[in-house]
């Protein structure tokens, strides 16, 4: 299992002119993401055909269960059940893959938010280096279902242009092929979603009552007026 610990990290929410919003679907909660990265590990081969999780969820229940925390079994029994789990509906980010002490520029930033973006929708659009500086930066604040610190930061982008699918884009395994061949590819975690931004805002106010993260508040224009603001899960007077 993944250890979730405190850390600090950029993404991009992205809006286009026809009111929608770009949204990740996460197909399956992280302790069976964390069981698919092991698998990579172990070499294990990836089946000739497509393989879907109860393939492999004998093996999971044997030899990842065991070691589960208590909050991993419960989003895993949320999961059976067909319900919402941690972070089901949620915005591309990740960490920084340069030293923490290094200054690190607003542009620099927003490039490698743009590459995790890339990377987990499989879309990219057009911006110029001057626009950077003007996107708002909002930063939200708040503690995981495991119990550590989470700072995430999220660029707004606008009525985007030029918002394309890649023919085909996985940082993990670049191949000629659309096909899934590890078990370390992102579509077998996310699922990239252009919703109404409506629809959106109210997804991701169901999950509140899981985890107060505040991400529904990035949906709507109210953070459009404000750069660099911070929200913190008490901030319970947005809502």
């Amino acid at each position: 299992m993944a250890n979730h610990k405190c850390c600090t990290s950029y993404g991009i929410v992205v809006k286009t002119e026809c009111k929608r919003i770009m949204v990740l679907r996460r197909k399956v909660p992280y302790c069976i993401q964390d069981f698919f990265h092991r698998l990579h590990k172990k070499k294990q081969p990836w089946p000739s055909s497509p393989s879907l999780f109860f393939d492999v969820r004998a093996q999971f229940e044997d030899e990842w269960m065991p070691m589960m925390k208590k909050h991993e079994l419960e989003d895993y029994k949320r999961y059976l059940k067909g319900e919402s789990y941690e972070d089901m509906y949620d915005f591309p980010h990740g960490q920084l893959r340069s030293k923490p002490k290094e200054k690190i520029s607003t542009t620099e930033l927003f490039y490698a938010a743009y590459r995790e973006f890339q990377e987990e929708t499989g879309f990219h659009f057009k911006f110029t280096k001057e626009e950077i500086e003007d996107y708002p930066l909002v930063t939200l604040q708040y503690t995981g279902l495991d119990g550590s610190f989470y700072k995430q930061n999220y660029f707004i982008v606008n009525d985007v242009r030029g918002l394309k699918r890649h023919v085909y884009f996985n940082s993990f395994n670049k191949s000629s092929t659309g096909q899934v061949t590890s078990w370390n590819d992102d579509r077998l975690i996310y699922q990239s979603l252009l919703l109404p931004i409506e629809v959106a805002y109210r997804k991701f106010t169901v999950q509140q009552k899981m985890r107060s993260d505040l991400k529904h508040l990035l949906c709507s224009n109210y953070l459009e007026r404000f750069y660099g603001c911070t929200l913190l899960d008490k901030d319970k007077d947005y809502e």
